[in-house]
């Protein structure tokens, strides 16, 4: 955005990132009552997902590391993909999934 008023000196602005909200990862690692924060607030199956995709995976390996179904890998990638955490690119047959920088950070936040 552009800001611009004649009487007043030239001024420059930025936005400021804020760092994304790592207290579910901590709570994640155990440091919180109420153990697995991220499991209960994504659903076990979609953390397991998420963590699971600390490397990446085609849908079909989603599903069968996670013993479930190829349609449940799809729709947990995609939502997670919609939240910004999962990238995917198609490869020929197939999709390959991977953290974005916010699932990482979500994941394994800085110290």
């Amino acid at each position: 955005m552009t800001f611009y008023d004649s009487s007043l000196p030239p001024v420059l602005l930025y936005p400021v990132g804020h760092p994304p909200v790592s207290f579910l990862a901590k709570a994640y690692e155990g440091n919180a009552p109420g153990g697995d924060v991220l499991g209960r607030l994504l659903g076990r199956t979609r953390a397991s997902v998420l963590r699971t995709l600390s490397t990446d995976h085609t849908t079909g390996e989603l599903a069968r590391r996670l013993d479930i179904s190829m349609a449940s890998a799809s729709e947990h990638a995609s939502l997670l993909r919609a939240a910004g955490l999962v990238a995917s690119e198609r490869q020929g047959n197939t999709v390959r999934h991977s953290l974005t920088p916010l699932g990482m950070e979500l994941l394994y936040p800085a110290q």
